[in-house]
């Protein structure tokens, strides 16, 4: 798993990639907390669920990251881990994933708010045998 920091005017974003598509939604979580935190949580004694679908992966995505901004900012969880399932539907993809995480806390160095994923530079593909992403976040 590889995540790397992108500098953006006004944003900031991150590169990850992975084996499978699986790991590259998990490491994308990593990239999130990187960017959000000094010392995010590696795991985590509370649990959560996430569902979610989209008609395309870079969509799917989107709303995972969003959704985990949604829970840090507004729900005081962060997520430190995350079991992804990722599949093929009729016209779109269903993600599932198992989230282990802890209540916010400063001991986790909050280096400030992100409003949301955005669209702009995103990308999501499979280049020679791993599955890449480029992302960036609006803050």
């Amino acid at each position: 798993m590889v995540v790397r920091l992108l500098d953006h005017t006004a944003d900031i974003g991150f590169e990850v990639e992975a084996e499978s598509l699986e790991g590259l939604f998990q490491a994308a979580l990593k990239g999130l907390l990187a960017v959000m935190f000094q010392n995010p949580p590696e795991g985590g004694k509370k649990g959560r669920r996430l569902t979610l679908w989209a008609e395309d992966l870079d969509t799917l995505l989107v709303r995972y990251l969003n959704e985990l901004i949604y829970l840090i900012q507004t729900k005081g969880f962060v997520p430190g881990k995350a079991k992804v399932s990722i599949r093929e539907e009729e016209g779109g993809y269903r993600l599932e994933a198992h989230l282990r995480g802890e209540p916010f806390q400063e001991a986790f160095g909050f280096q400030g708010e992100v409003k949301s994923t955005t669209f702009h530079g995103l990308y999501v593909g499979q280049e020679g045998g791993r599955w890449r992403a480029r992302v960036i976040l609006d803050v």
